[in-house]
Protein backbone atom coordinates (compact mmCIF):
# COMPACT_ATOMS: atom_id res chain seq x y z
CA UNK A 1 0.00 0.00 0.00
CA UNK A 2 0.94 3.84 0.48
CA UNK A 3 4.87 3.74 1.71
CA UNK A 4 4.88 7.31 2.51
CA UNK A 5 4.08 7.90 5.95
CA UNK A 6 2.44 10.80 6.91
CA UNK A 7 4.06 12.49 10.17
CA UNK A 8 1.21 13.56 11.88
CA UNK A 9 -2.44 12.85 12.26
CA UNK A 10 -3.68 16.34 10.55
CA UNK A 11 -1.17 15.61 7.54
CA UNK A 12 -3.26 11.94 7.96
CA UNK A 13 -6.36 13.02 7.10
CA UNK A 14 -4.85 15.37 4.49
CA UNK A 15 -4.33 12.42 2.96
CA UNK A 16 -8.09 11.10 3.63
CA UNK A 17 -9.58 13.40 2.53
CA UNK A 18 -9.53 12.58 -0.84
CA UNK A 19 -10.26 9.47 -0.71
CA UNK A 20 -13.57 7.74 -1.53
CA UNK A 21 -12.52 3.97 -0.50
CA UNK A 22 -13.46 2.73 3.37
CA UNK A 23 -11.18 3.70 6.12
CA UNK A 24 -13.13 2.43 9.03
CA UNK A 25 -15.73 0.14 9.45
CA UNK A 26 -17.76 -0.11 12.33
CA UNK A 27 -19.65 -3.63 13.45
CA UNK A 28 -21.90 -2.99 16.77
CA UNK A 29 -23.02 -6.04 18.97
CA UNK A 30 -26.61 -5.72 18.01
CA UNK A 31 -25.09 -6.63 14.22
CA UNK A 32 -25.18 -2.36 13.35
CA UNK A 33 -22.76 -2.21 10.39
CA UNK A 34 -21.18 1.39 9.73
CA UNK A 35 -18.78 2.21 6.67
CA UNK A 36 -16.93 5.42 6.77
CA UNK A 37 -14.98 6.15 3.53
CA UNK A 38 -11.44 8.37 3.76
CA UNK A 39 -13.79 11.74 2.87
CA UNK A 40 -16.28 11.04 5.26
CA UNK A 41 -13.68 10.29 8.51
CA UNK A 42 -11.71 13.28 7.80
CA UNK A 43 -15.46 15.48 7.93
CA UNK A 44 -16.18 14.04 11.07
CA UNK A 45 -12.80 14.30 12.87
CA UNK A 46 -12.86 17.70 11.27
CA UNK A 47 -16.38 18.41 12.56
CA UNK A 48 -15.33 17.18 15.79
CA UNK A 49 -12.30 19.36 16.08
CA UNK A 50 -14.11 22.44 15.34
CA UNK A 51 -16.70 21.58 17.68
CA UNK A 52 -14.05 21.54 20.61
CA UNK A 53 -13.11 24.68 19.42
CA UNK A 54 -16.05 26.32 18.98
CA UNK A 55 -18.49 24.99 21.90
CA UNK A 56 -15.72 24.40 24.51
CA UNK A 57 -13.02 26.60 24.30
CA UNK A 58 -10.42 24.07 23.34
CA UNK A 59 -6.95 25.23 22.14
CA UNK A 60 -4.09 23.14 21.12
CA UNK A 61 -2.33 21.17 24.41
CA UNK A 62 -5.39 21.10 26.51
CA UNK A 63 -6.16 17.33 27.41
CA UNK A 64 -9.74 15.30 26.78
CA UNK A 65 -10.71 12.80 28.32
CA UNK A 66 -11.98 9.80 26.91
CA UNK A 67 -13.56 6.43 27.77
CA UNK A 68 -11.88 3.75 26.61
CA UNK A 69 -14.86 1.68 25.55
CA UNK A 70 -14.80 0.86 21.20
CA UNK A 71 -16.70 2.81 19.30
CA UNK A 72 -16.40 4.40 16.02
CA UNK A 73 -17.71 7.70 17.48
CA UNK A 74 -14.78 7.57 19.95
CA UNK A 75 -12.37 6.84 17.51
CA UNK A 76 -13.72 10.20 15.66
CA UNK A 77 -13.60 12.43 19.08
CA UNK A 78 -9.97 11.30 19.25
CA UNK A 79 -8.83 11.89 15.43
CA UNK A 80 -10.82 15.57 15.79
CA UNK A 81 -8.71 16.06 19.26
CA UNK A 82 -5.80 15.20 17.37
CA UNK A 83 -6.55 17.07 14.26
CA UNK A 84 -6.94 20.31 16.71
CA UNK A 85 -3.46 19.88 18.18
CA UNK A 86 -5.08 18.85 21.71
CA UNK A 87 -4.02 15.10 23.89
CA UNK A 88 -6.07 12.10 24.51
CA UNK A 89 -6.51 10.54 28.12
CA UNK A 90 -7.91 7.21 27.32
CA UNK A 91 -9.54 5.76 30.63
CA UNK A 92 -11.62 2.80 31.56
CA UNK A 93 -15.06 4.74 32.05
CA UNK A 94 -16.08 2.96 34.97
CA UNK A 95 -12.72 2.97 37.24
CA UNK A 96 -10.72 6.03 35.49
CA UNK A 97 -10.57 9.92 36.10
CA UNK A 98 -10.09 13.05 34.51
CA UNK A 99 -6.46 14.96 35.36
CA UNK A 100 -7.07 18.09 37.46
CA UNK A 101 -6.62 20.27 34.47
CA UNK A 102 -8.47 18.00 31.70
CA UNK A 103 -10.77 20.09 29.95
CA UNK A 104 -13.46 18.07 28.57
CA UNK A 105 -13.88 14.26 30.16
CA UNK A 106 -15.84 12.28 27.08
CA UNK A 107 -18.34 9.33 27.55
CA UNK A 108 -20.07 6.68 25.98
CA UNK A 109 -23.87 5.87 27.14
CA UNK A 110 -24.54 2.26 28.07
CA UNK A 111 -27.38 0.83 25.90
CA UNK A 112 -30.02 1.31 28.52
CA UNK A 113 -28.95 4.74 28.25
CA UNK A 114 -27.18 5.32 31.57
CA UNK A 115 -24.15 7.88 31.65
CA UNK A 116 -20.77 6.38 32.29
CA UNK A 117 -19.88 7.09 36.17
CA UNK A 118 -17.14 8.70 34.31
CA UNK A 119 -19.25 11.71 33.53
CA UNK A 120 -19.57 12.11 37.40
CA UNK A 121 -16.09 13.09 37.72
CA UNK A 122 -15.69 16.02 35.40
CA UNK A 123 -12.75 18.24 37.13
CA UNK A 124 -13.84 22.18 37.35
CA UNK A 125 -13.45 23.83 34.33
CA UNK A 126 -13.70 20.87 32.10
CA UNK A 127 -17.11 20.23 30.30
CA UNK A 128 -19.26 16.83 29.56
CA UNK A 129 -19.47 15.58 26.51
CA UNK A 130 -22.32 12.42 25.97
CA UNK A 131 -21.40 9.78 23.07
CA UNK A 132 -24.75 8.00 21.96
CA UNK A 133 -24.33 4.06 21.48
CA UNK A 134 -26.50 3.74 18.29
CA UNK A 135 -24.51 3.76 15.39
CA UNK A 136 -26.78 6.62 13.54
CA UNK A 137 -28.17 8.31 16.17
CA UNK A 138 -28.68 12.26 15.78
CA UNK A 139 -29.10 13.01 19.44
CA UNK A 140 -28.93 11.21 23.21
CA UNK A 141 -32.63 10.90 24.05
CA UNK A 142 -31.61 10.55 27.67
CA UNK A 143 -31.15 13.02 30.29
CA UNK A 144 -27.97 14.97 30.15
CA UNK A 145 -25.75 14.19 33.11
CA UNK A 146 -25.63 17.97 34.16
CA UNK A 147 -27.02 21.29 32.58
CA UNK A 148 -23.49 22.72 31.19
CA UNK A 149 -23.08 18.59 29.13
CA UNK A 150 -22.98 18.65 25.42
CA UNK A 151 -25.15 15.86 23.40
CA UNK A 152 -21.64 15.23 20.86
CA UNK A 153 -24.23 13.64 18.28
CA UNK A 154 -26.77 16.35 18.07
CA UNK A 155 -24.18 19.01 18.32
CA UNK A 156 -21.57 17.74 15.94
CA UNK A 157 -23.17 18.06 12.21
CA UNK A 158 -23.67 21.56 12.45
CA UNK A 159 -20.03 22.27 12.17
CA UNK A 160 -17.84 22.57 9.46
CA UNK A 161 -16.47 19.78 7.72
CA UNK A 162 -13.11 21.20 7.39
CA UNK A 163 -10.93 22.38 9.78
CA UNK A 164 -9.62 26.03 9.81
CA UNK A 165 -6.80 25.86 11.91
CA UNK A 166 -3.59 25.97 10.20
CA UNK A 167 -0.83 25.13 12.45
CA UNK A 168 0.53 21.79 12.94
CA UNK A 169 0.82 20.43 16.90
CA UNK A 170 3.30 21.36 18.41
CA UNK A 171 5.93 18.09 17.96
CA UNK A 172 6.98 17.87 21.56
CA UNK A 173 3.39 18.80 22.10
CA UNK A 174 1.25 15.56 24.68
CA UNK A 175 -0.98 13.32 22.41
CA UNK A 176 -1.77 10.37 23.86
CA UNK A 177 -1.23 9.23 27.47
CA UNK A 178 0.73 5.88 27.33
CA UNK A 179 -0.58 3.11 29.03
CA UNK A 180 0.03 2.36 32.87
CA UNK A 181 2.12 5.96 33.01
CA UNK A 182 1.86 9.03 34.13
CA UNK A 183 3.57 10.65 30.68
CA UNK A 184 2.41 10.71 27.27
CA UNK A 185 3.10 10.35 23.93
CA UNK A 186 4.02 13.35 21.91
CA UNK A 187 2.71 14.05 18.45
CA UNK A 188 5.67 13.65 16.69
CA UNK A 189 5.93 10.34 18.12
CA UNK A 190 2.16 8.98 17.75
CA UNK A 191 2.16 8.10 14.24
CA UNK A 192 5.64 7.01 13.42
CA UNK A 193 5.70 4.18 16.16
CA UNK A 194 2.26 3.14 15.02
CA UNK A 195 2.98 3.05 11.52
CA UNK A 196 6.13 0.94 12.15
CA UNK A 197 4.25 -1.64 14.31
CA UNK A 198 1.85 -1.43 11.60
CA UNK A 199 4.98 -2.86 8.53
CA UNK A 200 5.55 -5.47 10.80
CA UNK A 201 2.47 -7.67 10.25
CA UNK A 202 2.27 -9.12 7.13
CA UNK A 203 -0.96 -7.89 5.59
CA UNK A 204 -0.60 -9.02 1.92
CA UNK A 205 -3.56 -7.82 -0.28
CA UNK A 206 -5.80 -7.67 2.44
CA UNK A 207 -8.22 -4.40 2.17
CA UNK A 208 -8.77 -4.21 5.81
CA UNK A 209 -7.56 -4.92 9.22
CA UNK A 210 -9.03 -5.75 11.85
CA UNK A 211 -7.93 -3.97 15.35
CA UNK A 212 -8.81 -6.67 18.09
CA UNK A 213 -9.65 -5.51 21.75
CA UNK A 214 -12.79 -3.85 23.75
CA UNK A 215 -10.26 -1.57 25.33
CA UNK A 216 -9.56 1.57 23.43
CA UNK A 217 -6.05 2.38 25.15
CA UNK A 218 -2.91 4.00 24.01
CA UNK A 219 -1.78 0.95 22.28
CA UNK A 220 -5.30 -0.12 20.33
CA UNK A 221 -5.37 3.43 19.10
CA UNK A 222 -1.42 3.44 18.08
CA UNK A 223 -2.73 0.13 15.81
CA UNK A 224 -5.84 2.05 14.36
CA UNK A 225 -3.52 5.08 13.23
CA UNK A 226 -0.96 2.32 11.70
CA UNK A 227 -3.80 1.08 9.43
CA UNK A 228 -4.86 4.23 8.05
CA UNK A 229 -1.42 5.26 7.47
CA UNK A 230 -0.74 2.33 5.88
CA UNK A 231 -3.59 3.10 3.01
CA UNK A 232 -6.27 0.15 4.94
CA UNK A 233 -9.84 0.33 6.15
CA UNK A 234 -9.39 -0.19 9.88
CA UNK A 235 -11.97 -2.71 10.86
CA UNK A 236 -13.54 -2.47 14.90
CA UNK A 237 -16.27 -3.59 16.94
CA UNK A 238 -17.16 -3.68 20.60
CA UNK A 239 -18.47 -7.77 20.06
CA UNK A 240 -16.11 -10.44 21.77
CA UNK A 241 -14.46 -11.32 18.12
CA UNK A 242 -11.65 -13.71 17.62
CA UNK A 243 -10.72 -15.50 14.51
CA UNK A 244 -11.49 -18.57 16.64
CA UNK A 245 -15.86 -17.53 15.73
CA UNK A 246 -16.71 -18.68 13.08
CA UNK A 247 -19.10 -15.67 12.33
CA UNK A 248 -16.44 -13.35 12.96
CA UNK A 249 -14.31 -15.28 10.32
CA UNK A 250 -17.32 -14.75 7.91
CA UNK A 251 -17.10 -10.78 8.65
CA UNK A 252 -13.49 -10.66 7.78
CA UNK A 253 -14.28 -12.42 4.39
CA UNK A 254 -16.58 -10.38 3.71
CA UNK A 255 -14.26 -7.17 4.33
CA UNK A 256 -11.28 -8.76 2.43
CA UNK A 257 -9.80 -8.18 6.29
CA UNK A 258 -6.94 -9.84 7.72
CA UNK A 259 -5.99 -9.41 11.70
CA UNK A 260 -3.60 -6.43 13.00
Amino acid sequence: MDTASPRSVPRLMDRLRSSSRPALIWYGGDGERVELSGRVLDNWAAKTANLWVDELDLEAGDVVTLGDEVHWRSLAAALGTWTMGAAVRAVDPAEGAPGSGDRAVVGLVDTQGATPPLLDRVPPGARAVVLDRPALSLGYRGELPDGDALDYCAEVRSHADVYAGVEEPSPEGDALQAADTDGFLTHDELLPEGVASGREQAWGTADAVHVPGLRMDAGFLRRVLAVLAGGRAVVVTDRAADAADPSWRSVLAAENAVGF
